[in-house]
């Protein structure tokens, strides 16, 4: 079991409907962040003292998760992120923690994902393989608000990872 879960059976405060479906959506929205590679955009998505356990590294703060995005960036392109299965339990004072599967779908190759921008209503077609399934993974994300209310990802964990070692192609 994740270090971030809660027991089934430990009394939970309760999450409101409208908070429920916020978080999911946020979460959610962040795909498309990384997907459109929006890269000022994603890193103001994060609080400043956020924690990010990836099994590419770990990163405290947002001067080194800015580092991790960068060279993390390459392997995104041609990639769609698809999450799934969201539960959404109370954490830690008044933050939310939210759990999902992420699948992490290949529709271009990286060397050619730059038509997806440019000819966006045109039916890509690269080869047999694809679009093709690369990577499963649970990700725990704990949100926070900020005092303005909008939500920021203070600690991000990545783990239970599944990955085809054709990914990088």
């Amino acid at each position: 079991m994740s270090t971030n879960a809660m027991p089934l059976d430990q009394p939970k405060r309760r999450i409101d409907a409208d908070t429920r479906f916020e978080a999911i959506d946020f979460v959610n929205r962040i795909n498309f962040l990384f997907d459109r590679w929006q890269s000022e955009e994603l890193l103001a998505a994060f609080s400043d003292d956020v924690i990010v356990d990836h099994p590419l590294g770990r990163s405290a703060g947002k001067e080194e998760l800015a580092a991790f995005l960068k060279a993390y960036e390459p392997i995104t392109h041609g990639v769609r992120r698809h999450n799934c299965n969201h539960v959404v339990d109370a954490g830690p004072g008044d933050d939310i923690v939210v759990t999902y599967y992420i699948l992490l779908i290949r529709i271009a190759p990286s060397s050619q994902a730059g038509k997806l921008k440019t000819a966006p209503m045109e039916i890509m077609e690269y080869d047999e393989h694809l679009p093709k399934l690369i990577s499963y993974a649970m990700v725990t994300d704990r949100l926070t608000r900020t005092e303005t209310g909008d939500w920021r990802v203070r600690h991000k964990r990545v783990e239970n990872v599944s990955e085809d070692k054709a990914f990088h192609f």
